[in-house]
C-alpha cells in the first residue's frame, strides 16, 4: 500500500477483510478516530411567525440541512429555536438567514459552547456493540 494514502479496508481482498475485521484491529482504530471531541456550539433563536406544528417542522428540516448543523429543536409556543452546531462550519447569521428566508424574523439569544463525542454510525456501530 501507498504509505501517503489513507487506509481502506475495502481495498483488501474478502478474506483480509474478514480477517481485519475479526481481529478488531480496523475497528479500534476507527473508534479510536470516531470518538474524538468535536467542539460545538448551542444557540438558542427566537422565532416569530410560528404558529404550529408544520411551522416547526419546516424551521428544523430548513435549519439541519446547514452542512455543521447537529442537531435542531423548534418550538411554536415558546417561539424559539434551539441549535447545536460546529461553529467552524456555520454561523449564528446563517443559521438566521435560513430561517428568515422561510418568512419568520429570527435573532440570536444564547449561546454556549459544549464538547460532545461524535456517534458511531453504521458498520462502526455495529462493531461496537459486538466488541
Amino acid at each position: 500500500m501507498n504509505p501517503t494514502k489513507s487506509f481502506s479496508p475495502w481495498s483488501l481482498g474478502a478474506v483480509a477483510l474478514v480477517a481485519l475485521i475479526g481481529t478488531g484491529a480496523w475497528a479500534s482504530r476507527t473508534a479510536a478516530a470516531a470518538t474524538d471531541e468535536v467542539p460545538l456550539v448551542t444557540s438558542v433563536f427566537r422565532v416569530e411567525g410560528m404558529t404550529c406544528g408544520g411551522c416547526e417542522a419546516s424551521v428544523k428540516m430548513t435549519v439541519k440541512r446547514l452542512d455543521g448543523v447537529r442537531e435542531v429543536e423548534a418550538s411554536h409556543t415558546e417561539k424559539r429555536a434551539t441549535v447545536t452546531y460546529d461553529a467552524k462550519k456555520v454561523s449564528p447569521e446563517a443559521i438566521v438567514a435560513a430561517i428568515e428566508k422561510l418568512g419568520y424574523t429570527a435573532e440570536l439569544v444564547e449561546t454556549k459552547t459544549t464538547t460532545a463525542e461524535t456517534k458511531a454510525t453504521g458498520l462502526l456501530a455495529k462493531l461496537r456493540a459486538c466488541c
